[in-house]
């Protein structure tokens, strides 16, 4: 069984790591300095690197030997778990100079389990270290907090994300993967984890990573579509734009998820329709003739506005809706309705 893109491509060093650069100054600074510290906090978004530099920095610490304690909170979060790992810390590690703890998803740790923690963060063992991860950072108590040092890991940019993957892709003897890469590195929301995991996918699907490839793999409607419903709903065209509906109905597509991806669709016809330039949406950049004609007519963004405020309640009215594609249709005869009235002013 051949080992996840994500997994195999994981960074080992502080030089792999996408983004985070001032974090790795500072731990860079203090593996210098020898001034380490005992307990640490990683925080923030999925995917943006949290046990990944704690992994690299507890190997720094120890010169690559011996190998730190994983314990996943989520599953070991009582107040007997906490007790057994306070106690495996009074002792010396046998294969390496400091023993050090990585303990994920720490926020899941009860508070029992952190007042007993408390004592042993506020006077750690000499050769014992600490590293917590964590994405809910505010569900650790105050006590806790003031006694440990914390960094918080920011989203990773684009262009870093996309950078990683052709990389990957390189190294995978994938093809016609450039747009593909910078396609996914948009919609990562800034989480690296994410953006490889999607490109395993499309991987799955065909080597040939072509944008019509990855959008089928993903099961992301077609931006033909979109742009199809958008035109005829610009045009008026109540004719077209209930029967494109009632085609997507037809080929089995989930229609609450084809109302989430078209409004973040119209979003990004919001973006380029300001600023005309493609790089600020999560389009793919050979796209742009057709969103470019697409925009093109008078009180765009008034429309557009007006698109998204109906699709907002669209997504309210249908959460809990038995007859989905009934009030679909309904609420795009009301939004014909209202750029009609837009076209008549």
């Amino acid at each position: 069984m051949s080992r996840a893109l994500a997994t195999k491509y994981r960074p080992q060093t502080f030089e792999e790591i996408c983004g985070q650069t001032s974090i790795i100054k500072i731990l860079e600074r203090q593996l210098e300095l020898n001034q380490t510290k005992n307990c640490y906090l990683f925080c923030g978004p999925s995917g943006t690197g949290k046990t990944t530099t704690a992994r690299a920095l507890a190997n720094r610490i120890n010169s690559n030997q011996g190998s730190c304690i994983e314990i996943d909170a989520a599953s070991n979060n009582g107040v007997d778990n906490i007790r057994n790992i306070i106690s495996e810390a009074q002792t010396r590690a046998i294969d390496s100079k400091y023993k050090i703890f990585i303990i994920d998803e720490c926020h899941s740790i009860t508070s029992q389990g952190w007042q007993a923690f408390l004592k042993t963060l506020e006077e750690p063992p000499e050769f014992t270290i600490f590293m917590f991860c964590t994405t809910n950072p505010e569900k650790i108590p105050a006590t806790i907090l003031n006694r440990v040092m914390r960094f918080n890991l920011s989203k990773v940019k684009t262009d870093e994300i996309k950078e990683r993957l052709m990389y990957i892709c390189k190294e995978e003897h994938f093809t016609d993967y450039e747009e593909t890469c910078d396609y996914l590195a948009k919609i990562s929301n800034g989480g690296v984890r994410d953006a490889i995991a999607n490109l395993e996918k499309i991987s799955d699907y065909s080597n040939s990573l072509t944008i019509e490839n990855t959008l089928q793999a993903l099961g992301t409607y077609s931006y033909e579509d979109f742009l199809s419903i958008t035109n005829a709903l610009v045009d008026v065209d109540e004719s077209k734009v209930l029967s494109l509906i009632s085609k997507i109905d037809l080929e089995g597509k989930d229609i609450k998820n084809f109302v989430n991806q078209y409004l973040s669709f119209v979003l990004d016809l919001i973006q380029y329709a300001q600023f005309r330039d493609m790089t600020v949406t999560r389009l793919p950049k050979s796209l742009e003739s057709q969103v470019s004609y697409c925009v093109n007519f008078e009180n765009n963004i008034k429309v557009f506005n007006f698109i998204v405020t109906v699709l907002l309640e669209t997504k309210n009215m249908i959460r809990y809706d038995d007859n989905v594609l009934v009030t679909v249709e309904v609420m795009f005869i009301k939004l014909l309705e209202g750029i009609k009235q837009v076209w008549q002013q």
